[in-house]
């Protein structure tokens, strides 16, 4: 006997109201009695966390490198669409793979959504930070005359400002990091509401 909602998992328990067999995934007890989620009226169905990372994984991946290509392009502001929209794949994905039907809870669909963000911008930072043209940018603003010139009217020397940008270069990469999570956790949200 095969679960109703999972046909490939093999039932553990069987609905006491309508008789559906259910895996251990489905299988809600109540007072001591197993029930499908429709007999109890239960809005979300439960995921595990550990499902949630390959869909994250493939989705966010797929935004890093699309933002990263369009970076110094006149897309470059889709960046921030790719990010939702990695959120809302990923989140499509994982009811897709695990067979669910109907909403996840709230924080899963924003975690899901959140670490494809997270992934996503983490390629892109690194891939920023480890290209020749991120360098070659932080060189010419180190080296420009108006800013030698605030540096020495502010008494500093030129070997003082490399921590700075350093500084803000990692301070950078954390905002990226973080706004880009929240996107694409807002698009998990928002793609569990619709996808019901």
């Amino acid at each position: 006997m095969y679960c109703y909602y999972h046909p490939e998992r093999a039932s553990v328990a069987q609905c006491v109201k309508c008789g559906k067999n259910l895996c251990s995934e489905c299988n809600i007890i109540k007072e001591g009695q197993s029930y499908c989620r429709e007999c109890l009226q239960v809005s979300e169905v439960p995921v595990a966390t550990e499902k949630i990372f390959v869909p994250a994984l493939i989705c966010g991946v797929g935004a890093g490198v699309l933002s990263y290509a369009m970076f110094e392009t006149p897309f470059s502001c889709l960046c921030c669409v790719w990010i939702i929209l990695a959120g809302a794949l990923a989140v499509f994905l994982l009811k897709r793979f695990n067979n669910i039907k109907g909403k996840i809870s709230m924080g899963k669909a924003a975690m899901t959504g959140g670490f494809a963000g997270f992934v996503a911008s983490a390629i892109v930072s690194l891939a920023l930070f480890v290209s020749e043209d991120m360098d070659a940018a932080l060189n010419d603003a180190l080296t420009s005359p108006e800013l030698q010139e605030a540096l020495r009217d502010a008494g500093m020397a030129a070997g003082d400002m490399s921590g700075i940008a350093v500084a803000s270069l990692v301070l950078l990469a954390i905002v990226i990091i973080l706004v880009s999570s929240l996107f694409a956790a807002l698009g998990g949200i928002i793609t569990n509401e619709i996808t019901k």
